[in-house]
């Protein structure tokens, strides 16, 4: 980034609270609850983590050769998805001295202007995107820590396909084949991390032990338990876009046991028989409980999404 337009810019210098500097990266496939978990976390009194960046970050790591440093501030500071935080970040704290020397930089430093906005001194970011995109994390912040959220595939699944989400893959061998790849990658990059730095959690057990499971969470993050995570419920109003609530209709409750398994009662047959077909593996590596499935309408099924996804790709690149 060029740092010579930033020197003629007088700022304010002030006294500001003190940020842990290892940050964490909460990661997992999309429909896996981790906005749920998000929230849960945010709700700590010492740990502060925004609404999901989605692309914003990747998309302006790429800009961040051909940018000042300037520029890319005040871009940022107008960008959707940084108003979507629901926070306001004093300009005097964004465009602090030192300025951000490169990108990782200036992600940092957004996210520490929000911590210290919710007097806060530990600061994590969500985004299913960066599910596969540890090897990048690990470079620009050396010392994260990675906390990743495991929900049986099928139920992403359904919750993908559901009219309700407009984002999702279109079909179940889709959401197969990207949560087996995607989850898979994941854990192997995990694992080439030491332990106290990469932490799987099931939304299964976050859902049936939740004060449990937070507290682990809270161990490895380095903080105490808070109680308040567990009224998380009650500060979507506070931390979600009103006009992305309709993505998540139960989280306004505590955690429901009626969203565990929802295959068993909602998925079709031939749709079971291509998920496991293609991720059945997987699911048995996690614990998954797997039913015999009808072979041959399960492989049509399949056939016929496989055609499906070629001809709307075609008709994608056109």
């Amino acid at each position: 980034m060029d740092m010579i337009e930033a020197r003629h810019v007088p700022r304010q210098r002030q006294q500001v609270l003190a940020i842990d500097q290892t940050p964490f990266f909460l990661v997992g496939f999309q429909r896996s609850g981790t906005t749920m978990l998000r929230l849960m976390l945010n709700a700590h009194p010492e740990v502060a983590i925004p609404h999901d960046s989605a692309r914003l970050w990747f998309n302006y790591r790429e800009k961040a050769a051909s940018s000042t440093v300037t520029r890319m501030l005040a871009d940022l500071l107008d960008e959707p998805r940084i108003k979507a935080w629901k926070t306001e970040l004093p300009r005097e704290q964004i465009f602090a001295d030192p300025l951000p020397d490169a990108f990782p930089a200036v992600m940092r430093r957004f996210h520490e202007v929000y911590a210290r906005a919710h007097g806060k001194r530990i600061w994590g970011d969500k985004n299913t995107g960066t599910l596969t995109e540890l090897d990048q994390l690990n470079r620009m912040f050396p010392t994260c820590r990675i906390l990743h959220l495991v929900r049986d595939g099928r139920d992403c699944a359904l919750s993908h396909m559901s009219r309700e989400y407009v984002y999702g893959y279109a079909n179940v061998l889709r959401v197969a084949v990207e949560w087996r790849d995607q989850v898979t990658l994941c854990r192997k990059m995990g694992a080439m991390l030491p332990a106290e730095r990469y932490m799987e959690v099931r939304y299964e057990a976050l859902i049936t032990e939740p004060e449990a499971e937070l507290r682990g969470i809270c161990r490895f993050l380095g903080v105490g338990f808070a109680a308040e995570m567990l009224d998380y419920h009650k500060t979507v109003d506070d931390n979600v876009p009103e006009d992305k609530r309709s993505l998540w209709p139960l989280l306004d409750q505590p955690p429901q046991a009626a969203n565990l398994n929802k295959w068993k009662t909602h998925m079709s047959a031939t749709d079971r028989a291509v998920f496991e077909r293609n991720a059945g593996p997987l699911l048995r590596h996690y614990g998954y409980e797997t039913l015999p499935v009808p072979v041959t309408p399960g492989r049509w099924r399949e056939l016929w999404l496989q055609i499906h996804d070629r001809i709307a790709w075609r008709f994608r690149k056109r």
